[in-house]
């Protein structure tokens, strides 16, 4: 399927949007530790790796009607840190991924999120080498002992860890070809936070962290602006299935990265 196809099958309705708005992405807040993965990050790091690891059931979506999904995030992160020479390794397709098989739980604590990526994670913060946990998990976050059945991703702060959790993607869309994008820019989104974004760990060059929101950005056309992380992908989506611009991240966020 080409370009201007998939944007015909994504945007011949718009009322997707609606059901994702109550959809968000929750950054971890755990007390602030003295060994954060963000403060090694742009100090000695050769290459940054993306390890990523799927629980049965919550396989990542790879394509859509030929459409390379992972190259999304793959050409974003690569922009993003370009200006600290640090490339990136995104795996494209599920051979190049770790299945996890089934888990024990249903769902998932942040404790529970921390203990499987630490059987993931093959690096330290301290390596030239470094290594971004990003999990697939067929279940929902538990948060105070509740059931969070609309949080779509969760970084744990201060960690290279994030959780994505496939039932909340799954049932973002009705429509195959929305429920892969909605994946990549949720993931996008939180790989964000790790970096350090917005003022979590990587200061601000110009106002534009949304403090009333956490650690996000106030351009509405940012990947990082807070309901951006939420679902309503509409805006940027838009830009890259019409073969124009794939670039999420803001002009701020990204002079952010490279002043750091």
């Amino acid at each position: 399927m080409d370009l201007k196809r998939l944007h015909n099958t994504l945007f011949g309705g718009l009322l997707w949007v609606v059901c994702l708005t109550q959809l968000s992405c929750r950054k971890d807040v755990p007390a602030a530790s003295p060994d954060r993965f963000v403060d090694y990050l742009y100090e000695h790091t050769t290459t940054l790796e993306l390890i990523i690891a799927y629980e049965q059931g919550a396989d990542p979506y790879t394509s859509f009607g030929g459409f390379d999904n992972w190259r999304i995030t793959d050409y974003n992160l690569n922009q993003l840190l370009s200006a600290q020479n640090i490339p990136v390794k995104v795996p494209h397709v599920l051979d190049s991924m770790k299945s996890l098989g089934v888990l024990a739980q249903n769902n998932y604590t942040r404790q529970n999120i921390i203990d499987i990526a630490a059987d993931v994670q093959r690096y330290s913060n301290k390596d030239s080498v470094k290594g971004i946990v990003l999990l697939f998990l067929n279940g929902y976050l538990i948060k105070d002992g509740v059931i969070e059945t609309r949080v779509l991703g969760l970084t744990i702060d201060g960690s290279a860890v994030v959780a994505i959790f496939k039932p909340v993607i799954s049932a973002s869309s009705s429509k195959e070809a929305e429920k892969n994008m909605v994946e990549q820019s949720t993931v996008t989104h939180e790989i964000g936070h790790v970096l350090g974004l917005v003022n979590n760990g990587v200061p601000t060059t110009s106002p534009h962290h949304d403090q009333a929101n956490g650690a996000h950005c106030s351009n509405a056309s940012c990947v990082m602006y807070w309901k951006n992380g939420a679902g309503e992908v509409a805006q940027y989506i838009d830009r890259f299935t019409r073969g124009q611009d794939i670039t999420l991240f803001g002009e701020q966020c990204m002079a952010d990265i490279k002043a750091k």
